[in-house]
């Protein structure tokens, strides 16, 4: 399913917001290897969903996962800031306006049912344009997963 939803995302427009994300990873290319994995969730959304670092974090310690961390991933909150900052004041208002405005058109043209599953990535997608650094895109399944450990932690159990 989550094939036919990129594949469908991909013919209606999902090409042209990808190669926006590109560009703005190709502008910054210092960050450039932070920023791959958001150019390849742009392109190819349904299937992956975006969680913050810090859930992913509480999910292994809670189930005893013991892995090597990224140069990214050791690097102090303070760096992740002035990148969602300056983000924000380049690329992620502009692409943020951007999955808007799909979400709007794809809103519009519901008659056509192709178009229902594009509104949901473009507002998971809009959130994402915002602040790039400090999250993680990982398969549905295991957001999922990292969403109730999380909720179950919170709870105490």
């Amino acid at each position: 399913m989550a094939l036919l939803g990129n594949i469908i995302w991909f013919l209606t427009g999902g090409v042209l917001v990808g190669l926006i994300y590109l560009l703005g990873a190709i502008i910054f290319f210092p960050l450039f290897p932070f920023l791959w994995p958001l150019v390849k969730y742009s392109f190819w959304p349904f299937g992956k969903t975006p969680v913050s670092r810090s859930d992913l974090a509480r999910y292994k310690e809670h189930e005893d996962i013991l892995s090597e961390q990224t140069p990214f991933e050791q690097s102090t909150g303070t760096i992740r800031f002035l990148g969602n900052v300056l983000w924000v004041f380049t690329f992620g208002w502009l692409l943020a306006i951007v999955h808007l405005g799909a979400c709007i058109l794809n809103t519009c043209l519901f008659f056509l049912i192709l178009t229902i599953p594009n509104i949901g990535a473009h507002w998971r997608l809009m959130g994402v344009a915002f602040r790039p650094f400090g999250r993680i895109i990982v398969p549905t399944a295991l957001a999922k997963e990292i969403e109730v450990g999380s909720a179950k932690q919170k709870l105490g159990m």
